[in-house]
């Protein structure tokens, strides 16, 4: 299921946001004011079973940082806007105007954000 275009602020930068769920969960974001950079997240994983009629979907992920279990809830602003950050101090050329960036790995980088022993909880939409 895909969102509507949403607006977030971090570090007095406004940048807008999407996503769609299914299994796969891609994010999106754009600085507001200049659309023509695109930063696509892609979180792939294998859904508890191939049920011919549930369709599966992930919008969190239980893992580990610093020791202690934790969500991160992947449409929520707070993490959203924890995401943003570290791309803004650690992958600054993700945010070259004109050239789209896409991780088609995401895991990679809430790694590098300091998260382990990833586990989407998993809802079955119909």
């Amino acid at each position: 299921m895909k969102s509507q275009l949403r607006n977030i602020t971090v570090n007095n930068q406004a940048f807008v946001y999407w996503y769609w769920g299914g299994e796969t969960f891609t994010l999106n974001i754009s600085p507001k004011e200049n659309k023509n950079i695109k930063i696509t997240l892609i979180f792939e994983s294998n859904p508890p079973d191939k049920d011919p009629f549930t369709f599966w979907s992930f919008y969190k992920i239980t893992a580990q940082k610093n020791n202690l279990e934790t969500t991160i809830e992947l449409g929520k602003p707070k993490h959203i806007a924890e995401i943003i950050s570290y791309l803004m101090k650690q992958r600054k050329e993700f945010f070259t105007k004109g050239q789209p960036h896409i991780l088609n790995n995401a895991w990679d980088l809430l790694m590098e954000m300091g998260y382990s022993n990833f586990n989407p909880v998993w809802v079955g939409e119909w």
